[in-house]
């Protein structure tokens, strides 16, 4: 999937909400709002469909940097 770089302005309580879900879901934030995105562009456009999303998930191979990535081993 191609990606552009664009620079999006937040308000410090958003950066806080997505901080947050960021590490509870183990997504980069990035990720969060392309889907937060996708959702909208969705809502009232039946013939806008996303590209499908790639496996995010922590797990045994993908651990968290909150609890230390691979360094915490």
């Amino acid at each position: 999937m191609s990606k552009e770089r664009i620079n999006v302005y937040v308000t410090p309580r958003q950066k806080e909400q997505l901080e947050k879900r960021s590490q509870e879901e183990g997504l980069p934030m990035a990720e969060i709002i392309r889907r937060a995105l996708d959702a909208y562009l969705a809502w009232d456009d039946p013939t806008y469909a996303p590209v499908p999303k790639p496996p995010f998930k922590v797990g045994p191979f993908i651990p968290r940097l909150k609890d230390g990535g691979f360094l915490g081993r």
